[in-house]
């Protein structure tokens, strides 16, 4: 049996949701208790949820492989990727989502895998022999990234601030705490988390893995398969 779930309040998209399961056999199981005995593999959601964010985050630290789906009613540029940065694999509007969602039904019924494949990105190196700013890639597939060292780390984050959409790769660097400080309305987030610590943005950062290899710099991003 497969395990869907959803947390939607939106009668339409509810319909909607039913109808595409209902056309493949296969149904939403009751959401009023997050203590499934299996990890669900599809849980839906709406992204204008007060917590959307924090149980974005809950459901993928319980259940990593799980595919989470949010819809949104209103375009919020930053809040859509706040929440792909806790680890959402689909946002979308109501009305693709219940369409771009069958698909991934299909998949499950195939028996295939829903986790996005992993894609590395060679950044171009930034010279610099102390902590801070060490690389960039300006033409990610998504948007523009800046790798920073911490230490012996190295942090890759969205080089986009979420308040106004500034890059944040020539702002001033901690190495102490290991922020970074827009350069333009003084937005403050640690590198290595992506937390944001002082407005006014809103959000935090998106975060990649980052790693050297024989002195080249690459970022991992995943992408649909």
């Amino acid at each position: 049996m497969h395990r869907l779930i959803k947390f939607v309040e939106n009668p339409l998209l509810n319909k909607h949701l039913e109808r595409q399961a209902t056309s493949l056999e296969m149904g939403f199981l009751d959401p009023s208790s997050e203590d499934f005995e299996e990890a669900p593999q599809i849980i839906v959601a709406e992204l204008e949820h007060s917590q959307a964010i924090n149980r974005i985050i809950d459901w993928k630290r319980r259940w990593p492989e799980c595919y989470v789906a949010l819809s949104v009613s209103e375009l919020d540029r930053e809040r859509w990727i706040a929440a792909e940065s806790a680890g959402a694999d689909l946002v979308a509007n109501r009305g693709a989502l219940p369409r771009l969602l069958r698909d991934k039904m299909k998949l499950l019924q195939q028996g295939d895998s829903l986790t996005k494949q992993k894609l590395r990105l060679k950044a171009k190196a930034v010279v610099n022999s102390g902590d801070g700013l060490v690389g960039r890639l300006p033409d990610s597939p998504e948007d523009p990234i800046a790798v920073f060292r911490m230490g012996n780390q190295l942090c890759a984050v969205r080089d986009v601030c979420p308040h106004a959409g500034f890059s944040l790769a020539d702002g001033e660097f901690d190495p102490v705490s290991g922020s970074i400080t827009c350069p333009e309305h003084g937005s403050r987030f640690q590198v290595c988390t992506g937390e944001r610590l002082r407005g006014p943005a809103d959000y935090p950062l998106r975060i990649y893995p980052a790693l050297s290899e024989q002195e080249e710099i690459w970022v991992e991003i995943e992408q649909e398969a």
